[in-house]
């Protein structure tokens, strides 16, 4: 007996497997891992203090605590090491921010994810700037060495095939899911971008946006996140990711000189050391148009549901919201309403 046939194997659709197999269900995992491109691509940082306004990410406080002790954890179990806690620097634009940030500082709201500004950083290691502050509980997760290890979990317990997911084959007329000799009790899509083409979930008010980085060689190594219009992300002591653009209009995967110029631009105004631009990559990420995700059944068919449109915070929204699907799915515990389907009107 299969309880939930899971499509996609991106961010989504793997941390939606570990919670429901943490919670005792059986699954299967049907992917294409070709067609995963923003899981594949995706930098992972997770940052819980956003925006001009230096602003707590929506549900912060229950996000960051979650992730840790759920990446952790599958550490342990996989025995590799994919979760890299690093303090992100955000240098001061002018004199405003700088005393709103020591506002912040001082905020009980705030401290958790806060750190003094430290003067110490002016012209540290290359990077041009008067100041700045740091924001702890932030990092990044190693995307596709998470998605690789999960896979190769999944295969080895008999729970993962690479297919295409075959929409005409999904037989619903006998009141139960029938899908090419299976019958799980529900069918979850995790399909990313892909979701536009699902028949029964392309009503959805999806926002896909287009998303590029660059991988650079600095001549200095950099040990710590900075995030200025741009971050740039040191992933090991020679190389960098430096991202990310919003494209709305262009949704191809082929990476283009315009996004080049306008990350190499940005990055110039804060890096002043020199370096090599190694790759070019490019992701459609599975946005909103609330930039809220959308969890939940099918309004007509109970038997699907759906775990999708987490855009850029994959990483951090994942782990918590995954496990609160799990309470809905199998306690009818109520989904947090800015993410439910019926606010779709």
């Amino acid at each position: 007996m299969l309880d939930y046939l899971i499509v996609g194997q991106g961010i989504a659709g793997s941390v939606l497997s570990w919670q429901l197999l943490k919670a005792g269900k059986r699954i299967l995992v049907i992917n294409n891992k070709d067609t995963n491109q923003a899981s594949q691509v995706a930098a992972g940082i997770y940052n819980p203090i956003t925006g001009r306004n230096l602003v707590k990410s929506w549900l912060a406080d229950e996000l960051f605590p979650t992730l840790l002790r759920f990446y952790k954890e599958l550490e342990s179990i996989l025995s590799v090491n994919f979760l890299h806690p690093k303090p992100i620097f955000r240098p001061f634009i002018n004199d405003e921010e700088r005393a709103l940030w020591e506002a912040k500082v001082s905020d009980d709201g705030y401290k958790v994810f806060c750190l003094d500004s430290r003067e110490a950083y002016k012209k540290w290691h290359g990077f041009d700037h008067d100041g700045g502050f740091f924001i702890q509980q932030a990092g990044y997760v190693d995307v596709p060495l998470f998605l690789a290890a999960t896979r190769t979990y999944l295969q080895a317990k008999g729970c993962y095939i690479e297919a295409d997911f075959d929409y005409s084959k999904l037989d619903l007329s006998r009141g139960y899911v029938e899908y090419q000799g299976l019958q799980p009790t529900k069918i979850i899509f995790c399909e990313g971008a892909q979701a536009t083409q699902n028949p029964f979930f392309s009503y959805l008010p999806f926002l896909l946006v287009k998303g590029e980085l660059l991988t650079i060689k600095p001549a200095k190594p950099l040990d710590i996140i900075y995030n200025r219009s741009v971050f740039i992300l040191p992933k090991s002591k020679d190389q960098a990711l430096v991202g990310a653009t919003y494209n709305w209009d262009d949704l191809t995967l082929t990476p283009t000189k315009e996004a080049r110029h306008v990350l190499e631009a940005k990055m110039h105004k804060l890096l002043r050391i020199p370096y090599q631009i190694l790759s070019q990559q490019a992701g459609i990420r599975p946005a909103t148009f609330d930039r809220r995700p959308l969890i939940g059944l099918h309004p007509e068919y109970p038997q699907l549901g759906i775990f999708n449109g987490l855009g850029s915070k994959g990483v951090s929204l994942a782990p918590y919201l995954a496990a609160e699907f799990v309470q809905y799915l199998l306690y009818s515990k109520e989904l947090p309403v800015e993410v439910r389907l019926d606010r779709i009107r």
